[in-house]
């Protein structure tokens, strides 16, 4: 059993049209979920099924489209606070592989909640990940890839930890946390083994590094701030799916 938490090309429309002919879910039973909780759970479970717990529709997008939060542009407030639960199936007793995963969602936000999006590259402020003049602190993975990427947040601290993980993963991670999109720049191939610690509350009270000091100590990475494109997922439409 896998869970998944949480790029694009200018000015490509992407409608009901276009999610219908990639692959579909056989079924796919939705409701409104009303608990009040702040966890989501998105489960590949055996024989086709899907299995999603308290997510709101911006991260079904997320998902669904492989993007990160501040990629996304004119969306309604209610996608970030309306969450629901959806159980669905394909129809197919092989486990849903990772890269069919999109397409379905794509698929299931099509009929369900009638979304319709576009891409488009707009320029803006980016951040580089560099290699600093200390040269890498970590090591590349010894064993077979497990592309492992875990983050955890507490007050006054926070660990990204990465297994047998590439730089654009690392990059990406990076943009997420700090709500800019990121490029890899380092030029290095292969995944790597690397832990990075770092106070995620940076204020006068602050008494741990901040993302960009640890970076260059722990990993001998460097961020830094240039004008670049940033590539965009704009709703054109969406609506509330109707519970079944």
């Amino acid at each position: 059993m896998r869970t998944f938490l949480a790029a694009t090309i200018p000015l490509v429309y992407l409608s009901g049209a276009f999610a219908q002919s990639q692959q579909a879910f056989e079924v796919a039973a939705i409701h409104r979920n009303l608990s009040g909780g702040q966890n989501t759970n998105i489960k590949i479970l055996d024989g086709g099924r899907l299995s999603i717990t308290n997510a709101s529709v911006k991260t079904l997008i997320r998902n669904a489209y492989g993007i990160l939060s501040f990629q996304l542009a004119n969306e309604p407030p209610w996608i970030d606070t309306d969450m629901y639960d959806i159980e669905a199936k394909t129809g197919n007793p092989d486990r849903i592989a990772e890269d069919e995963l999109k397409p379905l969602l794509q698929n299931l936000l099509a009929e369900r909640y009638h979304l319709r999006v576009h891409r488009e590259t707009r320029e803006g402020t980016v951040y580089a990940l560099y290699v600093d003049k200390s040269g890498p602190k970590f090591k590349e993975h010894p064993g077979p890839p497990e592309n492992g990427m875990n983050t955890s947040k507490h007050p006054g601290k926070a660990r990204m930890t990465g297994t047998a993980a590439s730089m654009a993963i690392l990059t990406s991670n990076l943009g997420n946390q700090l709500g800019r999109f990121a490029v890899d720049e380092t030029g290095l191939n292969g995944g790597f083994d690397f832990t990075l610690e770092w106070d995620p509350d940076q204020s006068s009270d602050s008494t741990g590094p901040s993302i960009f000091t640890s970076l260059r100590e722990q990993l001998g990475l460097r961020l830094e701030s240039r004008k670049g494109a940033i590539e965009m997922l704009v709703i054109d439409g969406v609506e509330k799916a109707s519970e079944n």
